[in-house]
């Protein structure tokens, strides 16, 4: 197995980026790992910068005077040339958003309570007030997390999310054996259509992470494991 998946040629008209998802053959959280996995030229893991992630809907804006530093936060965005994006999963959903026209690029973080708070919309609405980003040039690629197959939650945390999206007739969760689970690609994908994204422009990989426990790390299946998946992307 690989260390990471080269996530490439998706759309021609995203080649100006790099992105990469790293497998359970490392830890993403160990700079080390990542030295050793990447080239020079795939990341300039010297100006890498990520989140002290923390469940959140805030998304922090990466520039010249903050490159590398770590704030609290759930999403990044920047137009800087070589400086990668990192967000850290173990079954919650990774987002990379990419705005093709004014090469500006995001990286979300969505859990459950992200997710809830719409922390996709929020790093759009970011993009489209600090750079002026048009939600029709987006494209979006939902990553390795825990699929609708396998994220049992209880029949409360259903009830929240048919709060929010009370004028929806679609449903976001299936039942099984009388047991409810949670479909966070599919309301990942409402919130990022009802942000303004083209359904088309939607790539969701499709890969459950506790289905393949044996190559991604899992939070529920691997005892709360302390490693994770690693969503990096750079501009190139």
């Amino acid at each position: 197995m690989e260390n990471y998946i080269e996530v490439k040629k998706i759309k021609d008209e995203i080649d100006f980026v790099n992105l990469a998802i790293t497998t359970k053959n490392i830890d993403s959280k160990s700079k080390n790992d990542l030295i050793n996995t990447f080239t020079k030229e795939q990341f300039n893991l010297d100006n890498l910068t990520s989140n002290i992630q923390i469940h959140s809907d805030i998304v922090n804006i990466v520039d010249e005077n903050n490159i590398g530093c770590k704030n609290e936060g759930d999403a990044l965005i920047t137009n800087l040339k070589n400086v990668p994006l990192l967000v850290f999963t173990a079954d919650c959903v990774p987002i990379a958003i990419i705005d093709k026209k004014n090469k500006v690029i995001g990286a979300v973080h969505a859990g459950w309570r992200g997710t809830y708070s719409q922390i996709a919309k929020n790093t759009i609405e970011l993009m489209k007030k600090q750079y002026n980003t048009n939600t029709k040039d987006l494209i979006c690629v939902i990553g390795p997390s825990i699929g609708s197959c396998c994220y049992e939650v209880s029949e409360e945390l259903i009830g929240k999310f048919n709060t929010i999206l009370t004028n929806c007739t679609e449903k976001f969760y299936i039942i099984k054996e009388d047991k409810y689970y949670l479909d966070l690609w599919k309301v990942n994908e409402y919130i990022l259509k009802s942000a303004g994204v083209k359904g088309e422009n939607i790539i969701n990989l499709g890969i459950c992470t506790s289905c393949n426990s044996d190559k991604f790390h899992s939070y529920r299946i691997h005892d709360k494991t302390n490693k994770r998946i690693g969503l990096i992307m750079q501009i190139k």
